[in-house]
This record gives C-alpha cells, structure tokens and sequence, in this order.
C-alpha cells in the first residue's frame, strides 16, 4: 500500500490551494496538493507535509504549522493501487499562488464553487464533506474504487 499526504492550505477569502494535475492519478483535475510519503526514510506524514509544500508550493513551514485531519484509506483506486492519504491542514493562511511545476499549476478556489471543476470523484463524493465538516476528531474513512467512478464506502 502506498501512503501519501494532502496538503490543505487556506486562504483569507477560505478558498482552498488546489492544483490541477498534470500527471495521473487525476491528470486535469483539480486537487489539494501533496505527495507520497518516502518509506526509505520511515518519513511521517507531517515530514511528508512540510517536505511536499515545499517541493510544490515553496512553502516553508515546521511539523508544528501542520495537523491531521483525516485519513482516507482507497482501495484500487485507477492509477494508484491501494492508498492511505492523510489529509494535513496548514495553520497559517496564504494568499500567494505558487508557480506551476511539473506536478500542476495552482489557483484558489472556494467550496461552494467546487461543482463547476473537474475534482476526482472520490474528492467530490466523500472527501471534501467529511474534510469541511471535521472539527477537532480526526476522520478516518475506507473507500473501494474498484469499479471507479463508482466508488462504495467501505468504513466511515
């Protein structure tokens, strides 16, 4: 299984940094950035966190700037295999757009404007929600995408 990490970051106006892949999983849609966590090293998701929003959005940040909302468990899911993704939220707001690089270019997007892009189901149907209405416990939910786009809930 692999693990990775998705970086929620905010802005003033609670619009969301999303970036719009240009590699699968999702290539052309848009989603929160982030990236596999480095299993030669044992690296933690908030590592993970601080190491990929440099890496993508040249975000210098600590472990402490950084906290786990939830963790999302996708079986088969196209592109990717079995996944664990820990959904990491950014303490501190930002309103600059960082440069696109070779995983994306970036914009701000508020959540009540989500339906008019193209989000990967899994982010649309079940994410998105859980990861919006979460206040202090952490989420930890089990999706099957074996048979994407429909996608069954395995536990929630």
């Amino acid at each position: 299984m692999k693990t990775a990490t998705l970086l929620y970051i905010k802005n003033r106006k609670d619009e969301y940094l999303l970036m719009k892949r240009k590699k699968e999983p999702n290539k052309g849609r848009l989603s929160p950035p982030g990236g596999k966590l480095d299993q030669t090293i044992a690296e933690t998701p908030l590592a993970c966190a601080v190491r990929e929003a440099n890496e993508e959005c040249s975000i210098i940040s600590t472990e402490s700037d950084w906290k786990l909302k939830g963790i999302i468990c996708e079986r088969n899911f196209p592109g990717a295999g079995n996944i664990m993704i820990f959904l990491m939220e950014y303490g501190k707001l930002t309103e600059r757009i960082p440069e696109e690089c070779e995983e994306g270019d970036f914009y701000f997007i508020h959540p009540d404007k989500f339906a008019e892009y193209e989000i990967p189901e899994t982010d649309r149907l079940f994410i998105w929600d859980k990861y919006l209405k979460s206040d202090k416990e952490v989420f930890i939910t089990g999706l099957d995408c074996t048979d994407y786009p429909l996608i069954k809930v395995v536990t929630s």
